[in-house]
This record gives structure tokens, C-alpha cells and sequence, in this order.
């Protein structure tokens, strides 16, 4: 970026008409990156996330693939599952029992009429919404487009090239964090996307990182932090690397935290982290980079809550992207329009 670019308008970050856009264009119809296959190792195991108001549950199929469905009983609507991470034998509506295979199918209507014919027809002819599921190196991504979904492949954009080298596989799933926000998704996202507030906002991290060396390179569909680390073994050390729209991939030397930005609102946002780690029983190394994560993290929420504040306020419209720090924030602006428009 050699010149300066403006930011979106305020607007975009509090606008209900514009949000409603960006669930229909964005995350109903693009492949996003949900979990990991850790969660989802044994039959019947499942992993239930609401996204952008889309309840979407996977579940592992008795024949070991992975099925994927809005998390919506046909009956009367309710969830199936809650959310979080799980292992049923059944999938039972807990509303008024209807039960389900992992096929989707539904197989059981209790007490619905005296004929049971009827009941068989009901049957014969219910299924739960399907959802496209895809696993790209135990990563699992999933799609809400009606029809045929985008090509996967290309979804992934440089990830792959970016991931060339790390062995994501062997990492094991420690633990999870949830952390809710008062702040449009975009505000975290494009915190995610430069360092430049690294000096001000981040004591602890400034201290291990190279402000000099500090750099996040756009490629295709991902952006990547590239630094040169002051302190060894730091938490900055190994691969930063965000996947659009809402994900990040922080992979270190010894573990992984996924990162997902979900949105919840015009002006909310949830934090859904997951801890991988190659030896989990290294309870030094788990600690000390959980709590490295808590600190940065917290620190990113108060700045982005503040900064959600100003942009609903009326007062402040669109500001200039510096050119040698806000490279990657001004090409996700980008999607974000081209996207919405």
C-alpha cells in the first residue's frame, strides 16, 4: 500500500441493514472454518457453534465421515443441540422427543398421531437442513450456501502455502475460551490485522517483538504476521496467520490456538479460542502460554469496546490507513465491500 486508503464508514461497524448484508453474503455463503477434528474423533461426537444467528451443528457419522446441519428441528424449530462440543448416541429434539439419525433422517415421532402411517409418512419425508462440511488437515470448515457451495479449494486461498511446514495435525485439544464482546466483529477483526498498536497497547508482547521486522503481508484470502522475535521461545514465536472472514490461526513451537471472531450483532462479538498442544503434559508450557493469550486478549478487548463507542457516536466517519502498518486491515475492508457492497 503506498498511498493512504480510507477506512470503511462508521456505519458499517453499527448499521443493522448493513449487518443483515454481511450475514447473507458473507457468512452464509462463504466456507468458514469451525473447529477441529479433535472434537469430533469418536461416532456421535458433534461440535454445535451459532454463527452470525445460524445455528450449525457437525456430528461424526457411524461410518466415520463428517455430516453437517443447521441445528433446527423441523418440527417446531428448536435447537437439537446446544452449543459447545459433545458425544450423543441419539439426536433427540429435546423440545418434544423427535428423534433424528446422524443421517439427518428423522426416524421417531413420539405420540405425533393414533395412525402410525402417518406417523411413517412424517418421517419418510423430513430431514434436517443439510450443510456442506469439508476437513482440510483435521480443520473443519463448513458452508451454508443453498445449492452448490464455492469452491473449496480456492476458499482456503494461501493458507495452504502458509501452512506448508507446521504439523497442525499433531497437536492434541487442551482446553477452549469463550470471551464476549461489545464490539462490531470487523473492530476485533481489524485489530487482528496490523501491529501497529503492538507499542501502545501491548507492554508484555512489545517487549518480545522487533517493531522494525513487524509486518502483516495480504495474500490470497489470508494475512500473515512476520516478525523477528527478541525473546526466545516467545509467544509470538511461529505462524500468525488470519483466514477470512473471521478466522485466525496462531500457531506456535509447541501448540495452536484457533481463534474465531463470531458475530452476534450490529455491535457484538464472541471470541471462541481453542488450545492445541503437542504434549499435553507440559502443564508449564500450557500455562504460561494460556495466560500470555488471556493478557494480549484482554487488552485487545478494552482498546476494541472503546473504539466501538467513537464509531457509534456519530462523531467519527472514516479515518487514513497508515501505509506501512495497515496493509492487511485495508485488503479485508476490501472483501468486506466487495462482499456487501
Amino acid at each position: 500500500m503506498k498511498e493512504t486508503i480510507k477506512t470503511l464508514p462508521a456505519k458499517y461497524y453499527h448499521d443493522a441493514d448493513i449487518y443483515a448484508a454481511e450475514t447473507e453474503n458473507i457468512f452464509k455463503n462463504e466456507w468458514l472454518l469451525i473447529g477441529h477434528e479433535a472434537a469430533l474423533d469418536k461416532e456421535g461426537s458433534y461440535l454445535a457453534k451459532t454463527i452470525a444467528g445460524y445455528a450449525i451443528f457437525v456430528i461424526r457419522d457411524k461410518d466415520g465421515s463428517l455430516k453437517a446441519y443447521h441445528n433446527v428441528c423441523r418440527h417446531r424449530a428448536s435447537p437439537l443441540l446446544d452449543d459447545g462440543i459433545g458425544r450423543t448416541s441419539v439426536l433427540r429434539c429435546p423440545y418434544h422427543g423427535w428423534v433424528y439419525n446422524t443421517d439427518g433422517q428423522l426416524k421417531k415421532i413420539p405420540d405425533f398421531a393414533d395412525d402410525k402411517e402417518i406417523e411413517q409418512k412424517v418421517c419418510d419425508r423430513t430431514h434436517l437442513f443439510k450443510v456442506h462440511v469439508r476437513s482440510w488437515r483435521k480443520l473443519v470448515f463448513i458452508c451454508m450456501a443453498e445449492g452448490e457451495a464455492p469452491d473449496f479449494d480456492k476458499s482456503l486461498g494461501d493458507l495452504p502455502a502458509a501452512c506448508e511446514g507446521t504439523d497442525i495435525e499433531n497437536f492434541f485439544f487442551h482446553s477452549a475460551a469463550k470471551h464476549e464482546l461489545k464490539c462490531n466483529w470487523k473492530t476485533y477483526v481489524e485489530n487482528y490485522m496490523e501491529g501497529y498498536h503492538i507499542p501502545t497497547i501491548h507492554p508484555e508482547l512489545n517487549k518480545e517483538v522487533d517493531m522494525e521486522t513487524y509486518f502483516v503481508y495480504p495474500e490470497d484470502r489470508i494475512a500473515r504476521h512476520v516478525t523477528d522475535t527478541q525473546v526466545e521461545d516467545g509467544t509470538m514465536g511461529g505462524l500468525w496467520v488470519w483466514l477470512w472472514p473471521y478466522a485466525a490461526l496462531n500457531i506456535y513451537k509447541e501448540g495452536m490456538n484457533l481463534e474465531l471472531m463470531v458475530p452476534t450483532g450490529p455491535e457484538t462479538v464472541e471470541l471462541h479460542y481453542a488450545y492445541f498442544f503437542r504434549d499435553l503434559e507440559n502443564a508449564d508450557e500450557i500455562k504460561r502460554t494460556i495466560a500470555a493469550s488471556k493478557s494480549v486478549t484482554q487488552e485487545d478487548i478494552d482498546v476494541c469496546e472503546r473504539v466501538q463507542k467513537n464509531l457509534a457516536s456519530g462523531i467519527y466517519d472514516t479515518g487514513e490507513l497508515s501505509p506501512r502498518h495497515e496493509g492487511g486491515l485495508a485488503y479485508f475492508q476490501k472483501l468486506v465491500k466487495d462482499s456487501v457492497g
